[in-house]
């Protein structure tokens, strides 16, 4: 049975509080199928611990302390929180909701969310920032919490067994890491609480196992034809409204592809696009305006980059025209140097001008091969340099 405290009626839904050791029994099936919402007590606050955090956002270093508790990153710690890792066919729509809803709903008594989401404001209006540059320092923030990529590899090999350990919002920012899930769901709160319209992107395709956050925006400019610009919060730089690509080696997200020089480029095999997504948990709220600008600096970078794409296959056929050229200047160096040795002189006379006229060509071919060699990597110098700005 569970222990009745007490109950309060929201939006015609009851929510019971409950002792937490009664709540913790409960697997998430069974919490799903209560028609009230039950709600854990949380302790309390005790063994204080002031977290740091530190961060940078459009070429400035800001900083936020903020003070957590033991007893409370225990308490959030023994909730039910596991998520199966093997495909279930409850796994839908309405499954997925319900549990994004467990780690987004505040509990009774617990204001560390809200309390950061406020310090970041103030921290963002003191700094000069308008609205839309705020939004920007919270998705900084969450971003530069350390990505906990162990977790993900330990995940991949089968070690969580059935279940994996998705964290609060208050475990992400006592931890000061977590994965794509964990993160999204610390982004989505803070968001909710300066009023700025969410949701969360959740990519179900297991080669993508991926979730993220929509920030309501200009339909116009959104993602998805959601009404929302994408916002990932895996790793630093990935600007709101820009869908990235997974890095195949760490699952991290990034928008920011860097090219590397002609001779080095691995880039097309490091990166795997996003699939099918689904939005879900929608909260209404203020929208994000930033993603104009946004989007003519990513257009000028897109440009700039099929440029460099253009040069670079331009670059691969002459590479092969010239090793033809090359095979064949050698045989003709063959063929002269036997008619020389057998003093054949007409017909060594007579391979004169055709083998000159080929090395002259030759080497006006190499000469525009490394004219573009050299024009493509400064417009890789380039493309870098804008981007590396363009997503600090």
């Amino acid at each position: 049975m569970l222990t009745f405290l007490g109950v309060r009626i929201t939006q015609g839904i009851y929510q019971f509080f409950v002792e937490q050791k009664e709540y913790r029994q409960l697997d998430l099936a069974s919490i799903f199928k209560q028609k009230e919402v039950l709600v854990p007590v949380l302790p309390i606050p005790e063994s204080p611990r002031a977290k740091n955090f530190e961060w940078r956002y459009h070429g400035r270093t800001y900083a936020l302390e903020a003070t957590l508790y033991d007893s409370f990153y225990r308490f959030y710690r023994d909730l039910p929180t596991g998520v199966p890792l093997m495909g279930e066919s409850e796994q839908d729509r309405a499954w997925w909701t319900k549990l994004n809803a467990l780690f987004l709903r505040p509990v009774e008594g617990d204001a560390t969310v809200s309390d950061i989401a406020r310090a970041l404001g103030e921290l963002g209006e003191r700094n000069g920032l308008n609205e839309n540059q705020r939004i920007e320092l919270v998705a900084a923030f969450v971003q530069s919490i350390p990505y906990d990529q162990g977790k993900t590899d330990r995940r991949e090999a089968g070690l969580d067994g059935v279940d994996e350990k998705t964290t609060y919002p208050y475990e992400v920012l006592y931890d000061q890491t977590g994965v794509c899930q964990d993160k999204s769901y610390l982004a989505y709160r803070l968001l909710q609480e300066l009023g700025i319209g969410a949701s969360i992107f959740l990519f179900p395709d297991p080669r993508d196992n991926h979730m993220a956050v929509g920030v309501r925006c200009p339909p116009e400019y959104a993602n998805y034809d959601s009404g929302y610009c994408f916002l990932e919060t895996t790793g630093m730089g990935n600007k709101i409204g820009i869908i990235p690509s997974l890095v195949s080696a760490s699952r991290v997200a990034t928008a920011r592809i860097e090219i590397g020089d002609v001779l080095h480029d691995q880039s097309e095999n490091q990166y795997q696009a996003l699939g099918r997504v689904e939005i879900l948990n929608e909260v209404a709220g203020k929208e994000y305006t930033g993603i104009i600008d946004t989007v003519k600096t990513r257009d000028r970078l897109s440009r700039l980059r099929e440029d460099i794409y253009t040069y670079k296959r331009e670059l691969e056929e002459r590479r092969v025209m010239i090793a033809g050229e090359e095979k064949e200047l050698a045989q003709y160096d063959v063929r002269v140097a036997k008619l020389k040795k057998e003093e054949r002189i007409e017909e060594y006379n007579a391979l004169v001008k055709p083998y000159n006229r080929l090395a002259k060509e030759l080497k006006r071919h190499a000469e525009e091969y490394n004219d573009l060699v050299e024009k493509t990597n400064k417009a890789i110098s380039r493309y870098n340099q804008e981007s590396e700005l363009f997503y600090e």
